[in-house]
Formats: structure tokens, C-alpha cells, sequence
């Protein structure tokens, strides 16, 4: 289970029940008393009152107990609590707690301030669920706030696939709140990395336009884009009073897709004013044939210029592009646009998108009325070799 090299042995615990595993760079051990200080620290970190439940604000005697029950749970076998060391100091805890039966297990996991971001917890996940196996443990689970991407973060990096937000899942603080909830299955086959990719819109600069990540500053220009009756009659499911709040859960659902592995969206922007001129949208269809499709809007004050087929044409070829040269290493990108809708045909075509022919009865216009066709197009990667920026 995973690739870490492991060494176990019995760490210097009072009860001489804690383990200590590392892989070299991270090593999980019992927590002490000596901690205390260091866990009141990273405790009462404003992240630590946002996303957990420990006491807040944390002081010494929180600490000293949790060290205290830490080994009351260690004797009884319902959980086990580790610290994280790095470079010889503590920089966090990970547990496995047994509530109810013993092979079904819940992981928890927090890092001080000055230790994330740098790939310390997918360790510790890898070191701390091998052994769980070996305890016994057959099923794990995680779960988070929604919101608490960090977190979700690293149990993506071992394996943990979340299936959507669960409404009233935790309770936080006196209010229940919407949550993540993923399990995974452990056993001598689990390897601990992976199961599907994790978009990030990184951004793309080309001449008239920036690729960029979406941000709550644009959203009164997606207000003012939806509200536009080219985009409302091309575009399905725009309300017929679209606000400020349906832009803000447009940029969520963009989030949780691109977290799995489904979409990757970009705001075009100015590259001088850095204004939203549309979005730019990559959907992935098949994960085994790296096959997706792409589609776009624009504001209605950034059209004719030529701007949606670059930016069509950027999108289209990092998601064409070799992983290793920064891009998505699919085999082939599709677009479909309404027979009807000749501007959006032309921004395919300008953008180097060769059109394969029609898929008849499949394009629904969102104000209903009689069904019609779809003009299809395509780029695969040895296109990319004959196109430069879109031409027009």
C-alpha cells in the first residue's frame, strides 16, 4: 500500500502502545506532554476555529487532556492519535478513530500554519492507513466542512473520492452545516494515490486575452453576461432573473467539478484591466479515452473582436497538450453548437476546430420549441503542429 518506505517500531510512549512510523521525511509518534505548548500554537490558528471543533479559544489544559484521553483511547483501542513530526518538530496530529465497529475507521487531520502547502499530510495519510490495515481497519472515512478545500486536498491525493455535498451533514459550533463525506476501501491492493485528477486553471496569456481562474470580484460581470439575450437564448439553464447569488454558486459548482476531475474553467479576461470578458469551460467526458468537450460564452461588450476563438483556441489546446508539457495530455476535444447559432459556429472554426458534420435532434433551445441539430467539431493533438493563435 503506497510507495513510502515505512520503518516501525515502538516509540518512547508511557504506555509503550504508539508506534513510530516514517518515511524519512515525516514521522508520526506519540504525542506528549512536552507537546502542549506546541499544540495550544498551531490550535489557535483562525483555520483551526473555522474548519474543526476543538475548544477555541485553545489553552494549555485542552491540550494536556487531549494528550491525556490521546492515551485513554490508545489502552482502549478506539482510536489512535499521532503527532506529525518534521525535521524534528511537531507540526500537526493525524488519528483513526474507531467509533463503532473496529474495521471501520474515521480519519482526522490538522497541520500548523508554517507546514502546509507542502505535501506533509498526503505523507502522513500514507503511513498512518497502511498500519490501520494492518489493525484491522477495512474502511475508512473523511469528511470536512464544505469549504475546507485543504483538507479535501489531501484526502484527494490518497484516494478519497467525494460524491458530492451532503446537506446537514456536521454539526459546527452550534449549527449544522453542509459537509464532504468520502470512504475508501483498505487492503494490500490500496495504493494510495490518486483515483481521479484534480483540474487547476492555470493561467494562459495570449495576445488580446488572459485565461485565468474565476474570483467573487467577477461576478457582477456574470450578472451582466447572463443577463444578455444572445447568451440567455444559446445558453441552457440561465434563469430569466439571474443575480449575484446564482454567479457565486456557478463559481462553486465550477470549483467542486474541477476537484473531480469533471470540468476546468477559466474567466477570460483583459490581460491589461483584467476585466471578465466570458468563460471558457473544458468538460472531461472520458477519463480512459482522454476525451472532452469545450464551450464558452462572452460578455456581450467583448464580442466581435475576435476574443472568444483565442481564447477557445488556448483553452482547447492546453487540454490538448502533453502532461509533461504542462497540459492535460487528452486525445481529443470536442465542440457542439446549435445549427441556428452561426456566430458560435464561426468562433469553432476560427479557433481551428474542424467540423465533422451534424448530430441530428440533439440541440433542445432552452426556451423549448421543436428540436434541432448540432453542428459538430473536433481538435485532436497532431492539429496543434498546423495552428498558431485563431486566425481572423
Amino acid at each position: 500500500m503506497g510507495q513510502a518506505r515505512v520503518v516501525s517500531g515502538l516509540s518512547s510512549s508511557s504506555s509503550g502502545l504508539v508506534p513510530q512510523l516514517t518515511d524519512g521525511l515525516v514521522t508520526l509518534r506519540e504525542l506528549r506532554e512536552e507537546d502542549a505548548d506546541t499544540i495550544v500554537a498551531y490550535c489557535n490558528d483562525p483555520a483551526m476555529e473555522r474548519w474543526t471543533t476543538v475548544p477555541w479559544p485553545y489553552r494549555r489544559e485542552h491540550a494536556l487532556e487531549y494528550v491525556a484521553a490521546g492515551r485513554r483511547s490508545w489502552a482502549e483501542g478506539s482510536r489512535f492519535d499521532f503527532g506529525i513530526e518534521h525535521e524534528g518538530e511537531l507540526v500537526g496530529a493525524i488519528d483513526l478513530r474507531r467509533p463503532v465497529l473496529p474495521a471501520l475507521a474515521e480519519v482526522g487531520f490538522a497541520l500548523a500554519p508554517q507546514a502546509r502547502g507542502k505535501g506533509l499530510m498526503s505523507r502522513a495519510l500514507r503511513l498512518a492507513l497502511p498500519w490501520g490495515a494492518r489493525q484491522g481497519i477495512q474502511v475508512v472515512q473523511w469528511r470536512a466542512n464544505v469549504g475546507n478545500w485543504a483538507s479535501r486536498r489531501a484526502a484527494w491525493s490518497v484516494g478519497f473520492t467525494v460524491d458530492g455535498v451532503l446537506p446537514g451533514l456536521l454539526e459546527h459550533r452550534g449549527r449544522i452545516t453542509d459537509g464532504w463525506l468520502a470512504s475508501m476501501r483498505l487492503d494490500e491492493n490500496t495504493t494510495l494515490v490518486p483515483a481521479h485528477p484534480w483540474f487547476e486553471p492555470v493561467t494562459i496569456d495570449g495576445p488580446k486575452v488572459r485565461l485565468r481562474a474565476s474570483r467573487e470580484s467577477d461576478v457582477p460581470r456574470f450578472v451582466e453576461g447572463h443577463a444578455d439575450p444572445a447568451n440567455k437564448r444559446w445558453i441552457p439553464g440561465i434563469k430569466a432573473e439571474y443575480t449575484a447569488a446564482d454567479a457565486l454558486a456557478h463559481l462553486s459548482r465550477d470549483a467542486e467539478g474541477a476537484a473531480a476531475g469533471r470540468i476546468l474553467s477559466w474567466a477570460i479576461a483583459d490581460p491589461q484591466e483584467d476585466v471578465l470578458l466570458g468563460e471558457v469551460v473544458v468538460f472531461l467526458h472520458s477519463l480512459r479515452d482522454r476525451q472532452g468537450e469545450i464551450g464558452y460564452w462572452m460578455h456581450p461588450d467583448a464580442r466581435g473582436r475576435g476574443l472568444a476563438s483565442e481564447a477557445t483556441f488556448l483553452a482547447a489546446r492546453h487540454a490538448l497538450l502533453p502532461v509533461e508539457d504542462g497540459g492535460l495530455g487528452w486525445a481529443n476535444i470536442g465542440l457542439r453548437a446549435s445549427v441556428d447559432n452561426v456566430a458560435s459556429q464561426r468562433v469553432a472554426e476560427k479557433a481551428g476546430f474542424r467540423r465533422l458534420g451534424l448530430e441530428r435532434g440533439l440541440y433542445q433551445p432552452p426556451g423549448g420549441g421543436p428540436r434541432g441539430d448540432l453542428a459538430k467539431y473536433d481538435m485532436v493533438p497532431s492539429d496543434l503542429a498546423t495552428l498558431d493563435y485563431p486566425r481572423g
